[in-house]
């Protein structure tokens, strides 16, 4: 199965719960220093997990509450100080366990899978059969194989006995299912027993909301024919009670909306006035990284989302600090950045969404889709090809000279020349006018002129104006080097076929390879697609700021791999990307690697 339809997974499966007693990830920085400190394992902790009181024993239960508490880094180290070949039989699938659960905390599921493989879970403990049975569930997922994930429920779900997990298993079961397309539940005649139930159950509620499907007839006949299924009738009534769709929707607003004891996640976002849209689009995607966090039983923070367009910014940080916030993601306007850095006790850190220059406060981290990474990659893939001097030509702009003075800078960084710096008035479409004054004012010599580039800042409507006189000045043998707001975002070989000229340094979640998995672009289609063009790339942005909001400690020495970029931390506090730069080829843009 195509790994873009676990689309629909993501989005329904915020009904599991954690079915063990892990402590909550994602604290804050001072409470999962003071939680993974490695324990002395008492004898009852022992003789859970059927081990030896010897070193390896000492390693694994410290990589076992480092991993709880979050900190997967140390967790790794307590495992590699293990010389595997002396481990016994128990401790060995412990330690792979472990080291799967690890992996999958990286987003790597077949490397997981491959150590799943080789976990004998006759030999754990029930509650680690659960977090066997949830991973493999979960890792199957990302690979793309329901089946196999559904599979992996049924057995877990013999083994619980809380009667809320063991109806979240239930949910969760149909809503991986209802992902599959009818065929794909018609087919695999070899299935039997419990997970045919489960196929056909998924087959028939699949049904919901079309005319003339008497539902209630087809679910009779399916209790006859599979008596005793996990799926009680119970579980069917409330299920049918429900209005369609309010299923889902109920339980991501109660999981997403509402303070749990433990505290939450505020976000600071603007949901009305001239920034909502931006607003809307990061919110998807910070909702999406919370289900599939939900889905794999790390017991997220809750998200409580607060409307920064309504109050005063530093009131509202306040506000969500007395009602129990951990840690705060906003807010996205640069003012209102400005204005809490000046004015708050930043008692509880803060992941702002924009970027102001020369603002510095502690616990203040600043990550948005700034055009200084977009400048200084252009560079760099322009000193990559090997040009050495630059034009640049922007809008005649606040804006425009900015990024003007940003691409100067990052040139003049990596050794090169700018030649001339020309602005034209978008307004006026003189774009051609302006671009021919700066190739006849910045001529060299004959036969001394390098190799050159145009840096260019401008829209996808200005850059397909440019493209034609760029042919007619083909001999000067110049390549250009656009800001990625030449492309918006969706594929249009129509309107961009002459742009092949035009390279692009953009975010990975853009292309396919760069950033898979069921937070990609193509998974979260259903997200994005209705957004204007301008905000799509903010759902990538939403993605990574959920991402990140635990890991900010890290990021100074632990790059990150997001949806936005290669993400890292500077002195500054500003977490600084590294973009995929791309090429149009036949109006489509090609990704021809990171620019580093």
């Amino acid at each position: 199965m195509p790994r873009h339809l676990i689309t629909c997974w993501i989005f329904t499966l915020v009904f599991l719960t954690a079915c063990t007693s892990e402590p909550v990830k994602n604290r804050d920085q001072a409470e999962v220093k003071a939680r993974s400190q490695p324990r002395k394992p008492t004898a009852a902790a022992v003789k859970s997990y059927g081990l030896g009181g010897d070193q390896a024993t000492q390693h694994l239960l410290s990589a076992d509450t480092f991993y709880q508490a979050g900190d997967t880094q140390a967790a790794e180290k307590e495992l590699d100080l293990i010389n595997e070949a002396e481990l016994s039989p128990d401790q060995r699938t412990k330690f792979n366990l472990l080291d799967a659960q690890i992996l999958l905390s990286m987003g790597d599921a077949e490397q997981a899978l491959q150590k799943l493989k080789i976990v004998r879970p006759v030999l754990l403990s029930t509650s680690d059969k659960i977090n066997y049975y949830q991973s493999l569930a979960f890792a199957n997922l990302l690979m793309g194989d329901v089946l196999q994930a559904v599979s992996a429920r049924i057995r877990m779900g013999n083994l619980l006995q809380n009667p809320e997990q063991q109806q979240a298993n239930i949910v969760a079961i149909i809503d991986m299912l209802s992902v599959l397309p009818e065929e794909s539940l018609n087919q695999h005649p070899e299935v039997a027993g419990e997970l045919k139930g489960w196929m056909v159950l998924a087959k028939i509620l699949k049904q919901r909301g079309q005319p003339d499907v008497d539902i209630n007839s087809q679910i009779q006949q399916w209790q006859y024919a599979f008596p005793g299924h996990a799926a009680n009738a119970g579980f069917l009534q409330a299920y049918l009670a429900t209005p369609l769709g309010e299923n889902q929707a109920a339980t991501a607003d109660q999981a997403t909306d509402s303070e749990q004891t433990t505290g939450m996640i505020a976000v600071l976002l603007p949901t009305s006035g001239a920034y909502a849209p931006a607003g809307k689009a990061i919110k998807e995607g910070l909702q999406a990284a919370y289900r599939l966090a939900a889905s794999a039983a790390q017991q997220p923070l809750s998200l409580k989302f607060y409307d920064s367009a309504q109050d005063d910014i530093v009131s509202l940080y306040q506000q969500a600090v007395n009602e129990g916030a951990r840690q705060i993601i906003g807010p996205l306007v640069k003012e209102q950045i400005q204005t809490l850095a000046a004015n708050a006790d930043l008692s509880v850190p803060v992941l702002a969404l924009n970027h102001v220059e020369n603002l510095s406060q502690n616990n203040l981290y600043q990550f948005g889709l700034s055009p200084l990474d977009e400048s200084d990659a252009l560079a760099v893939k322009a000193h990559q090809d090997g040009r050495q001097s630059a034009l640049i030509l922007v809008p005649s702009t606040a804006q425009g000279q900015r990024i003007g003075n940003y691409l100067t800078e990052s040139w003049q960084g990596k050794g090169g020349i700018v030649a001339g710096m020309q602005s034209y008035d978008p307004r006026q479409h003189d774009i051609k006018l302006k671009f021919d004054q700066l190739i006849s004012s910045s001529n060299y010599p004959s036969g001394q002129q390098p190799p050159r580039a145009l840096f260019l800042s401008a829209n996808e409507e200005t850059a397909r104006e440019l493209a034609p006189q760029l042919k007619y000045h083909q001999n000067i043998a110049l390549a250009v080097y656009a800001m990625p707001t030449i492309y918006s975002g969706r594929p249009n070989p129509t309107k961009d076929a002459e742009l092949g000229l035009f390279s692009f340094c953009d975010v990975p979640w853009l292309f396919d390879g760069y950033y898979s998995g069921p937070l990609s672009q193509a998974a979260l289609q259903n997200s994005w697609q209705t957004l204007p063009d301008s905000v799509t790339r903010l759902v990538a942005l939403g993605v990574d700021a959920y991402n990140l909001i635990g890991k900010l400690d890290q990021l100074s020495s632990t790059p990150y791999s997001g949806a936005t970029g290669k993400l890292s931390l500077n002195g500054e506090n500003r977490i600084t990307r590294k973009l995929v730069c791309a090429q149009f080829k036949g109006g489509v843009p090609v990704a021809t690697g990171y620019a580093e």
